[in-house]
């Protein structure tokens, strides 16, 4: 962390609490009519200029004023962090809004935490699904839905269903389907979807010469229903909150990049991803996110647990000058509310 006086420190925070709340250059006079702020215009400007040349605040061209660069947002978050001073206790509004989430199943429970944290935020909310390779299967349908069209049903013990359509290459009747069903389910069935994904390969590579074609087909059915189970989820919520940051409302090429980035689940998955293992909320801050996120955004995100392992992540996006101490908490708690609902979902 970069090394600043209070005075320096005292400034700083309020050009970054002034562009907070309006999206605005921020000038020397602003800074001084401030009641915290017990010095001159003159002494302000003087305390700017320092900051500038640290690469804390940036000049627009167009005006006098100053706004803070993405290593003074990242220096205030580091220090709210550290000082604690973020907001916390009765001052939050919206803890009595989120005691419980969903409706008794993981995928219910899971969206209805980024619905609340979209709603209380007014940003954009990013869920990543519970990791279920370490879930045992409980069941497993196939229904013919055509000549070569196979409906492929996975139960999992928490209650999870994960269904997907496979093609075949030949058709398939229904006698030979029921086989199928039943030769996959005393496979599979008790074992966690990683064990059913090693054993179907592990089958895959014996079967020409242990089993009938009947056997390798439904093997292979298996095989690509359970890769696409094990792969994590992505709820976004509140996409259209990106329309009301100012940064993007004035530049629709912009708005419309950060929309289909949103929309490409392995780009939104990868940013995520960089978030440590840990029950305290982390932030990327501008080109932390990213060249393709741009340089103006923010992600606040944390991981939720079930039995001490990390299971999944959640996060609000939103401007570089989203309102931390009241966004790290937020994050937080949901994440800690839907770990609870999870373990006792489980």
């Amino acid at each position: 962390m970069v090394a600043l006086s209070q005075r320096q420190i005292d400034i700083l925070f309020t050009i970054i609490g002034c562009f907070t709340n309006r999206g605005q250059p921020v000038g020397s006079a602003t800074v001084a009519d401030c009641e915290a702020i017990n010095v001159s215009s003159a002494t302000v400007r003087n305390v700017m200029s320092d900051l500038q040349e640290k690469g804390l605040l940036i000049k627009p061209h167009t005006s006098a004023g100053r706004i803070p660069s993405w290593s003074a947002m990242r220096f205030y978050v580091d220090y709210l962090v550290e000082h604690g001073e973020l907001i916390a206790g009765p001052e939050l509004d919206w803890q009595h809004h989120v005691e419980t989430l969903g409706d008794g199943d993981v995928e219910s429970t899971v969206r209805s935490a980024g619905l609340a944290m979209s709603q209380l935020s007014q940003l954009t909310s990013i869920v990543s699904s519970p990791e279920v390779t370490q879930m045992q299967l409980k069941d497993l349908h196939l229904s013919k839905l055509s000549e070569k069209r196979v409906l492929v049903i996975l139960i999992t013990q928490d209650g999870r269903v994960f269904n997907r359509a496979v093609r075949l290459e030949e058709p398939v009747s229904r006698s030979s389907l029921d086989r199928m069903q039943n030769f996959l389910s005393e496979q599979v069935v008790g074992l966690s979807l990683r064990e059913v994904r090693h054993r179907v390969r592990r089958e895959l590579e014996a079967a020409e010469m242990e089993y009938r074609e009947f056997m390798r087909r439904a093997l292979e059915i298996g095989r690509q229903v359970v890769e696409m189970a094990t792969r994590s989820e992505l709820f976004v919520e509140g996409t259209l909150h990106m329309l009301d940051v100012s940064e993007l409302a004035h530049d629709i090429d912009r708005a419309r990049d950060v929309m289909r980035t949103l929309e490409d689940r392995e780009r939104v998955l990868d940013v995520l991803n960089r978030i440590c293992e840990t029950p305290r909320a982390q932030t990327l801050i501008g080109p932390e996110l990213g060249d393709e996120w741009g340089d103006n955004l923010s992600l606040v995100a944390c991981g939720y647990f079930n039995d001490g392992r990390q299971i999944g992540l959640l996060g609000i996006l939103g401007p570089m000058r989203m309102n931390y101490a009241r966004m790290i908490p937020l994050v937080e708690h949901v994440a800690g509310v839907l770990s609870r609902e999870l373990e006792e979902l489980a």
